[in-house]
């Protein structure tokens, strides 16, 4: 049997940012993971699928070239140089995780593991059976695609996100069955290179989990990459031949694609983990943690999407840290309020707390500062003018509630506004902040100045 301070059962996001904490802290630790080191986000999720973003993203802009004064060539993609350089990517940054993790000291153990009692593991691994012992053990096994038992998944026509990711060349032709932010982002990678792309939504608009200003510029973006967008439509059948696959709506309308992207959500990774054995308490399909990433079971912790409804990688690494500080004897909590959101389409959309609707239920004296992007100098200088800055924030007394940017490098300017909620700044204290010029960052600047009714260059 081996021992350790602290066991994390799982390699992904969350889990081997925990391992690498604990290490950090000084205990003796390990990483328990069954497939490759990085989990979903490294190998088939975040990564891959921003190199395939920015790479199409390049081919698209191409063809904008003129609109700066250059010339080029006629244009062509060779999917399979294309999908080679996005598993160059991800092996490297996997490399990367393997080799913190050795420097760091920690143990990977390389098997399916589950608990089997208080302070105890059991791993499945190529040579047998490996029981170990642990002070504290962080279950960190992370979520899967789900797959609709009644689409034809034998017929090698259908993808989720793990083959889409993986595959050797590009399609033909696209179906997008799920028009949330995976299924877009993936509408906009296709759409760009030039392959047939067309999404359907059961729901009435595109991206849900989105502010609706955020989902109209998505919709907006979509139709211009000529995007064949099907929303308020449910696929209730689907067969699969030699051409490729054939969606039945309801309502009788067919679609059919060489491939066809299942993109309709995750579910947790919490079945056959030992953790009805243990007594660990779930809670509406998810392990029930605290601040403190703690479960109900004493040295027990559970951390990113098998106990957070919000499947961020980010998240899951902020979990990780949390859990590995209080394995370690050390104290530290997050009640998670403040947890900035990215969609990589062209142009982004990032978001950090309340939508406009949300902010409206809770907040009777809401005021919205706003700045468009066609006012930036510097989105004028990129030639990307579409979009705006979003504050949502309390009349009384500038409390942020939340925050909405569309637009180039959003992702990163929404960082600023989620570092003032989280420090509780006011719009006051944003607008007093100077900031540098020419950015896209000062449409945060313009926008908390508008929040204020002294606005410089909004209008």
């Amino acid at each position: 049997m081996s021992k350790y301070d602290v066991a994390v059962l799982g390699g992904g996001p969350g889990g081997y940012v925990a391992a690498l904490r604990a290490a950090r802290r000084g205990a003796k630790a390990c990483c328990i993971e069954a497939r490759d080191l990085g989990g979903t986000c490294l190998n088939v999720g975040c990564i891959p699928t921003k190199a395939m973003l920015h790479a199409s993203e390049l081919f698209w802009n191409f063809g904008r070239a003129s609109d700066y004064g250059l010339a080029v060539g006629e244009r062509s993609v060779d999917g399979a140089a294309y999908m080679k350089r996005v598993a160059q990517v991800v092996a490297g940054l996997r490399k990367g995780v393997e080799g913190l993790l050795k420097q760091a000291g920690v143990d990977v153990v390389r098997g399916r593991g589950r608990l089997a009692r208080r302070g105890g593991l059991v791993v499945e691994t190529a040579g047998g059976t490996e029981a170990i012992e642990a002070g504290a053990i962080i279950v960190a096994t992370g979520s899967q695609p789900i797959r609709p038992n009644f689409l034809p998944w034998d017929t090698g026509h259908l993808w989720t996100t793990d083959e889409a990711t993986t595959c050797e060349t590009l399609p033909e032709s696209i179906l997008i069955m799920g028009g949330g932010i995976i299924g877009c982002e993936f509408a906009t990678l296709y759409a760009e290179l030039g392959v047939q792309t067309t999404v359907v939504e059961m729901l009435d608009r595109l991206a849900p989990q989105v502010d609706e200003d955020a989902a109209r510029a998505i919709h907006r973006l979509l139709k211009k990459r000529k995007v064949k967008v099907l929303t308020g439509s449910k696929v209730v059948g689907m067969k699969a031949g030699p051409d490729g696959a054939e969606a039945r709506l309801e309502g009788g309308e067919t679609v059919k694609a060489a491939r066809a992207l299942v993109a309709v959500g995750r579910r947790p990774n919490i079945e056959d983990l030992g953790l009805e054995e243990v007594g660990v308490e779930l809670e509406d399909g998810i392990i029930k943690v605290d601040e403190r990433c703690r479960t109900n079971v004493p040295g027990v912790y559970a951390i990113g999407d098998c106990a957070e409804r919000r499947q961020y990688a980010h998240l899951a690494s902020r979990m990780g840290v949390v859990a590995a500080d209080n394995a370690t004897g050390h104290d530290a909590a997050d009640d998670r309020t403040v947890v900035p959101v990215g969609v990589y389409t062209h142009p982004e959309v990032a978001a950090v707390g309340l939508s406009e609707a949300e902010a409206r239920e809770v907040c009777d004296r809401l005021r919205v500062g706003r700045f468009s992007y066609r006012a930036s100098g510097m989105a004028r200088a990129y030639g990307e003018t579409e979009g705006q800055v979003k504050i949502l924030a309390d009349e009384a007394m500038g409390e942020i509630l939340g925050a909405v940017v569309i637009g180039s490098h959003a992702t990163d300017v929404v960082q600023e506004i989620a570092l003032a909620m989280r420090n509780e700044l006011t719009v006051e204290e944003l607008a007093a902040t100077i900031h540098p010029h020419p950015t896209f960052a000062e449409g945060v600047l313009e926008a908390a100045e508008a929040w204020l009714g002294l606005p410089i260059h909004a209008v």
